[in-house]
């Protein structure tokens, strides 16, 4: 993914220390002076593995071993900042992921979310992700979901990827060999209105309590994505946007 002026200008949010999950081979840039440590569910060696597409690829180094979804390496109100990015689609189980991001985030802490917008990417044929969908995870958890998940995927958005190799498995097999792998698919698919449906599910469900910052849509034709910036809780007003760095406008246009 290339560094858009988009990304710089809700990044520059990000302030202090804080933690980027899951970002592989795309680090989000930073503000100067915002320290990052990374999580993954596998040290680097295993990535590389698990990920063979990835192969001639830098990955960041990790500093914690976990996922989204169990943070527990990392203290409550630890983080100046959490950075999921193209991150939520991944995990099976959103909203508990949403609840452990909150946990770590200190009050007033920022939540940086980027998401693929499904409309112009290979989810495109995919149903939308319902709200009763992903609280029906969180309460019940995912096992009787999991291989329907990777059945749609395999029938309805990977034939659209085209980071995928050409003459893999396809049909049963596949699904059986993704699903043994664990392998990190876009379990879930959201619009910008039905993800807030599920801030809005995961404070009723989880007490997380996010007040939104900044919105940016996708802007087809110089990106697949839209971000959104929250912070944890809610003050008596939210707080003024810090000045962007004229630096990040100029690297953008390096891109």
């Amino acid at each position: 993914m290339k560094i858009t002026e988009k990304r710089l200008r809700s990044a520059r949010w990000l302030i202090g220390h804080g933690i980027e999950i899951g970002a592989l081979h795309n680090p989000l840039p930073v503000p100067v002076g915002a320290v990052v440590s990374y999580v993954d569910r596998l040290p680097v060696d295993a990535l590389r593995q698990h990920y063979p597409e990835l192969a001639d690829e830098a990955l960041v180094p990790i500093d914690f071993i976990g996922d989204a979804e169990d943070l527990s390496q990392i203290p409550d109100a630890s983080q100046d900042f959490v950075i999921a990015n193209h991150l939520l689609e991944h995990l099976e189980n959103p909203l508990r992921g949403l609840v452990e991001m909150h946990r770590v985030l200190r009050p007033g802490g920022v939540l940086y979310v980027a998401l693929p917008e499904p409309r112009i990417t290979f989810d495109r044929k995919r149903e939308l992700t319902t709200m009763e969908h992903v609280v029906a995870e969180f309460r019940d958890g995912t096992e009787s979901t999991r291989e329907a998940h990777y059945r749609d995927y395999v029938e309805l958005a990977e034939p659209l990827n085209e980071f995928v190799a050409d003459g893999v498995a396809t049909g049963p097999a596949r699904v059986r060999e993704l699903a043994d792998l664990s392998y990190s698919i876009h379990f879930h698919v959201w619009r910008p209105d039905t993800f807030l449906e599920v801030i809005a599910a995961a404070r009723r469900e989880g007490g997380v309590v996010l007040e939104p910052l900044e919105f940016s849509a996708c802007r087809p034709g110089l990106d697949d994505e839209f971000i959104f910036v929250f912070a944890k809780g809610v003050g008596d007003l939210p707080p003024i946007p810090p000045r962007e760095d004229p630096a990040h406008v100029e690297r953008d246009r390096l891109y």
